[in-house]
C-alpha cells in the first residue's frame, strides 16, 4: 500500500484519553462513499457512532476494521463532525493496512490504525461525518 497522509498529528508527549473501535464499507466508481459503525470508549462509558462520508475519485469495494487512540476529547459531543484527511492510497487483495491522522472542527485528534479487506484505489481529498447515536 502507498499512502501520504496531511493532518495535524497530536504531539508525541499527548496521551489519548479515549479509543474507538469501528467497522466501515466503501464503494467507489468515481466518487467514493463510506458508512459503518462504531463504539467510542470514554472515561468508563461507551458511546455508539455512525459514520459516513464522501470522497473524491477512488474505484472499488473495501471493508475496513480499525481502532483509533484519540485525543483532546473534551466531552462526547466533541467527538462528533466532520473528520478529514488528504491521501493518495491503494489496497489490493485479502488484508492490507493503513494508518492515518485525522481531526475534526473540534480540536479532536484521531489517530487510526485500519485492516482493510477488498481492492481500492484513491486519489484526492476525503473524510467522513462521525454522529453519535442514540444508546
Amino acid at each position: 500500500m502507498v499512502a501520504a497522509t496531511v493532518a495535524i498529528a497530536a504531539p508525541p508527549q499527548d496521551r489519548p484519553n479515549a479509543t474507538a473501535v469501528f467497522s466501515t464499507e466503501t464503494v467507489a466508481v468515481g466518487v467514493r462513499y463510506t458508512w459503518g459503525r462504531g463504539v467510542l470508549k470514554f472515561k468508563g462509558h461507551s458511546y455508539p457512532f455512525k459514520i459516513d462520508g464522501l470522497g473524491a475519485v477512488g474505484v472499488g469495494v473495501d471493508k475496513v476494521h480499525g481502532v483509533a487512540e484519540v485525543y483532546h476529547l473534551k466531552s462526547p459531543a466533541d467527538f462528533a463532525g466532520t473528520y478529514g484527511r488528504a491521501a493518495i492510497g491503494a489496497s489490493l487483495g485479502k488484508a492490507g493496512g493503513e494508518s492515518s491522522t485525522m481531526s475534526n472542527e473540534h480540536g479532536v485528534v484521531m489517530n487510526v490504525h485500519a485492516r482493510e479487506r477488498g481492492i481500492q484505489i484513491n486519489l484526492g481529498v476525503g473524510g467522513v461525518h462521525i454522529k453519535l447515536s442514540k444508546r
